[in-house]
């Protein structure tokens, strides 16, 4: 069973990603397309690849948060975008 603590830190260190990459680089939830969003996870995932071959697990926690975050991201905007299209 997964301890509920450590469930809640991934968690915030998810949201916190996400709120760094909205600083960093907006609103992209109207703008980006899924073939955007899977590139942008695809680039994501390659730097957790390296840090696997480098043994760099420090680092690869971080990267694997920014792939969560991401998926976040495009989760929110299917979720945006569906509210868009409906209106």
């Amino acid at each position: 069973m997964v301890n509920e603590l450590t469930r809640a830190k991934v968690l915030e260190a998810v949201l916190g990603e996400r709120e760094r990459q909205d600083y960093l680089h907006g609103d992209s939830n109207l703008t980006n397309t899924d073939a955007d969003w899977f590139v942008i996870l695809g680039e994501e995932m390659g730097e957790v690849s390296k840090d696997i071959q480098e043994n760099d697990r420090e680092h690869m926690f971080r990267e694997v948060i920014e792939c969560a975050a991401v998926c976040f991201a495009w989760a929110e905007a299917y979720l945006n975008n569906e509210i868009v299209l409906k209106d």
